[in-house]
């Protein structure tokens, strides 16, 4: 039954991808005018414009354009060609991604256990003041803006303070070549890894402190929601009659809320988890821009001004690519964790 639910959610996911490949396409037609021209500049000569043109098949049918869009995207795994910058975006997106991956999860590991801790802690003392400075925050984390956060982070600890950078991932008093010296394409993994091998703590040390602020600013909202969701279905499952059994037995509060409540409340937390993370890709595009952080979503505002639309297509496939994958996820393991599947699929082999 698990396996069945699995493939059914991965079956339902490719149309979505489909259909946001094909909205994604037509976007490029609603623009007015010749778009290669648009793309080109208005002082462009007529050489580039038609190098644009044919580049993009632009003297082909819309439908002939579509099949070679998604014939060279799926068959040959090629996003195409950056007009500003020149280059494949494949290698832009090799430089870039490891960046925005690097703070998703930096993000997501102070969203998580501090979401899932005000959530817990807002349920189990309802009506107090924990869960008052609870709520506070998560109703600050969904309302305030991550730009303006940003600034109000940057103003306080950085220019008042003076504790941590403003903008870019590494000091430029560090000596590392990201070129040469990074394995991961991640500084903190590649930090910690020449830590350990003994060559110095100087390169892991700096990435964590450029990385804090941003990671910081992007995590505010998914915490919110975690924390909400985590509330709202901890009080569900504390008010249940076995939990007031749990209690009358004389178990501790601790067990109470983590042997009996938390697993049943996890289904509904779980989801939310996934929604969030698949969100971040989107968020990260206004926190690069503010940070300066050179990943994905830097590039695709700088692509945005430089009227770049192959690059902007292409990161946009790539965050939305991203939210159907994490969604699909978070729907699989919902399904593992879900005793009614496990039920339904030891029931049908009882049978067999």
């Amino acid at each position: 039954m698990f396996i069945r639910h699995a493939f059914t959610r991965f079956v339902a996911s490719i149309p979505v991808l489909l259909l946001l490949t094909l909205v994604l396409f037509g976007a490029l037609k609603l623009i007015p005018g010749d778009i290669a021209l648009v793309m080109a500049g208005e002082r462009a000569t007529p050489e580039r414009v038609e190098y644009i043109r044919e580049s993009l098949h632009l003297n082909d049918p819309w439908f002939v354009q579509y099949g070679l869009y998604l014939k060279r995207l799926v068959l040959e795994a090629d996003l195409g060609h950056s007009l500003f910058h020149d280059q494949p975006i494949n290698t832009l997106f090799a430089s870039a991604i490891p960046a925005t991956v690097e703070l998703a999860v930096a993000a997501l590991l102070i969203a998580i256990p501090v979401g899932l801790f005000l959530g817990v802690v807002s349920a189990v003392a309802r009506r107090s003041w924990w869960d008052r400075f609870a709520s506070l925050i998560a109703l600050t984390g969904v309302s305030m803006p991550i730009f303006w956060l940003a600034l109000l982070l940057m103003w306080f600890f950085s220019l008042n303070l003076g504790w941590l950078p403003t903008s870019g991932r590494l000091s430029d008093e560090v000596l590392f070549d990201p070129a040469s010296q990074s394995l991961f394409r991640m500084y903190t993994l590649d930090g910690l890894y020449l830590g350990l091998a003994g060559e110095g703590w100087d390169v892991f040390t700096s990435a964590v402190r450029y990385l804090v602020l941003p990671a910081v600013a992007l995590s505010t909202i998914p915490m919110a929601h975690i924390c909400r969701m985590t509330r709202s279905a901890m009080l569900d499952v504390l008010q249940q009659d076995y939990i007031r059994t749990a209690r009358a037995k004389g178990l501790s509060v601790f067990k109470v809320v983590l042997k009996h409540a938390a697993r049943n409340a996890a289904l509904p937390v779980v989801t939310i988890m996934f929604l969030q993370a698949g969100a971040l890709f989107g968020g990260a595009v206004i926190t690069e821009t503010m940070f300066a952080w050179p990943g994905l979503g830097k590039l695709l505002v700088e692509s945005i001004g430089s009227r770049d639309f192959p690059m902007v297509q292409s990161g946009t496939l790539f965050v939305g690519c991203m939210f159907v994958l994490f969604n699909l996820m978070g729907d699989i393991v919902v399904g593992w964790l879900d005793p009614r599947i496990k039920q339904a699929s030891g029931t049908q082999k009882g049978n067999g």
